[in-house]
């Protein structure tokens, strides 16, 4: 029994080497085959606009008689197999586990959330990255482990992306969410806190919405948008 025992636990400790041993974009591959299984791209309609094609190429049907949107017809997604996808993002949070350097896995986990409408899964993998950058000091790479040349840049653009999402959809707990996020790992960018006035301005509190305009300001004075922003709550 002992030595039944023994080999089992060889065999699986074996497996787990093996596994331990793959390489990020053998991770990047096997995710891959897993999600294409599980995640089917078609051209879609619908009456409501899914998170993940708001800001994106959209063709909006419009109503003949109010002259408002009817539905919308874009790239959407679909689950086929859910225990396929399951394995995909299992996958993923393995292959980060073991190369935590590896943007493309952060932003491909990041992106699956958002196709299977878990937002707030998003947000957290996003946030995964920012904690890393401060780690790795933004020296990310990407496929074939290539050095990613302008790493905050990239993190820059998926960040404003996220905020414009949940902004025009409408999110005001999302979008405060990710601006904040963004401030608090980055908070050198006037971009961000140019982003934290306007969710201000939302929330209807000037005062404050002048206080991150004023500091993004200060960031960053050649920004128009900034100036402008500031001239506004100056003439309410």
């Amino acid at each position: 029994m002992r030595k039944y025992l023994f080999t089992i636990l060889v065999l699986w400790s074996c497996a787990m080497c093996a596994w331990a041993q793959k390489t990020a974009d053998e991770y990047a591959n096997l995710f891959n085959e897993h999600l294409n299984a599980g995640l089917q791209s078609s051209i879609t309609m619908t009456v409501d606009l899914p998170l993940y094609a708001v800001n994106t190429q959209v063709f909006t049907l419009t109503d003949t008689v109010t002259g408002g949107p009817a539905g919308y017809v874009y790239n959407g997604y679909m689950i086929t197999d859910s225990a396929q996808v399951d394995s995909a993002t299992m996958i993923l949070k393995e292959g980060i586990r073991q190369h935590p350097n590896r943007l493309d896995l952060y932003f491909g986990l990041a992106t699956t959330y958002l196709y299977i409408d878990q937002p707030d899964q998003m947000i957290n993998i996003v946030e995964m990255a920012m904690k890393q950058s401060k780690k790795n000091k933004s020296m990310w790479l990407w496929t074939g482990d290539e050095q990613v040349p302008d790493s905050i840049d990239y993190m820059y653009e998926r960040v404003q992306e996220d905020f414009a999402r949940f902004w025009t959809a409408e999110d005001l707990e999302r979008t405060e969410h990710v601006a904040q996020m963004a401030v608090k790992y980055y908070p050198t960018r006037a971009e961000y806190w140019n982003n934290m006035g306007a969710v201000a301005m939302w929330k209807n509190d000037k005062k404050k919405a002048m206080k991150y305009f004023q500091k993004a300001l200060k960031l960053n004075p050649n920004d128009e948008l900034i100036k402008a922003n500031i001239e506004y709550i100056k003439s309410l």
